[in-house]
């Protein structure tokens, strides 16, 4: 493989053959454990990776399929997290119960700051912290990040572990949700939570430090965060900014050019790769046009990312694990 890639390899790996099969995808116990304490009786399954074991709480159905969905789900997100430096830092905006949190800090010893307001994503958050003895290492808060500094209300999808679509301020949706059969919610009949929303450049000044990669993926309002950002996007300690793109989101969509526009690059290469099928641009560009769907832009000052992206879009198989050597 070429010698660009030992960039994004500890000193000790030895470069995988570009021409190697994909990776299988980790295999995740099967059977329940269980830790008991004093205080905590908690269930929770294992993950064995690169020498590594991951532990995440199992706490209901909807931990329980986002530990077995972790290699799978989103590909690219565990690559580009294979790409840090052991030690950097990250901001996982929008962390829900923690999986790349949890990945990040055990794969690549990343310092990780985690925020996340919803209440039972939060309490989980933490177990999860624990059961890898997380503490201090990773800093969770109970925050939503946003272009203002207040206290106002999180008008909830529903009250629920694990699930998502929560909005912070404002109500986004523009009509009823049908999430699954199942499950549909009234725009009128959301429930609000008490919430502090913070800016991320106040953050900074309060003496968090400036991240080297920032993971943002808050189901919607993915530009209000970019907008309480607007000088640590200037600062150049940041190489790295992961961002969920909604295409039904006009908002949303003015990230692209609002990132490209202050020097920030992306790859189509990076953009096509999805866990089931690899994108043409042509039909990315339509997805677009049509406001359907969304993808995860990585965006990046250092062009060597570039080659990064494509030699992975050349060997991605999908439906196979993604991710760099230990």
């Amino acid at each position: 493989m070429r010698n660009w890639l030992s960039k994004f390899m500890p000193k000790t790996a030895e470069p995988i053959p570009a021409d190697s099969a994909p990776l299988a995808r980790p295999p995740v116990a099967p059977a329940e454990l269980r830790i008991e304490t004093k205080w905590l009786d908690q269930a929770y399954a294992e993950v064995a990776h690169h020498g590594r074991t991951m532990r995440f709480a199992t706490t209901g159905k909807s931990s329980v399929k986002r530990v077995r969905s972790l290699f799978d789900k989103e590909p690219i997100t565990l690559a580009w997290i294979d790409s840090f430096a052991p030690g950097q830092v990250l901001f996982d905006i929008g962390a829900n119960v923690g999986m790349y949190t949890v990945y990040a800090a055990m794969m690549r010893q990343a310092e990780v700051y985690a925020f996340e307001p919803e209440s039972l994503n939060y309490a989980e958050l933490n177990k999860n912290i624990y059961l890898n003895g997380l503490h201090g290492q990773v800093m969770a808060y109970c925050l939503a990040l946003s272009d203002v500094d207040k206290l106002d209300r999180l008008l909830l999808s529903d009250f629920g572990l694990g699930i998502s679509y929560h909005d912070f301020e404002e109500n986004s949706w523009i009509g009823d949700k049908e999430f699954a059969a199942d499950w549909k919610v009234s725009r009128e009949d959301r429930k609000p939570q008490g919430c502090i929303g913070r800016r991320m450049d106040s953050l900074i000044t309060d003496g968090l430090p400036v991240p080297d990669h920032i993971k943002i993926d808050v189901d919607g309002l993915e530009h209000r965060v970019i907008g309480g950002m607007a000088d640590v996007l200037r600062r150049p300690e940041l190489k790295t900014v992961l961002i969920e793109i909604n295409f039904d989101n006009p908002k949303n969509l003015t990230i692209i050019q609002a990132m490209t526009d202050m020097g920030w690059h992306f790859s189509w290469e990076q953009l096509r790769i999805n866990r089931k099928v690899k994108f043409t641009v042509e039909q990315i560009l339509d997805y677009q046009r049509r406001g359907v769907g969304g993808l995860n832009y990585i965006f990046y000052r250092d062009r060597s990312y570039d080659e990064l992206f494509a030699e992975l879009f050349r060997t991605y198989v999908p439906g196979a694990a993604l991710t760099l050597p230990a």
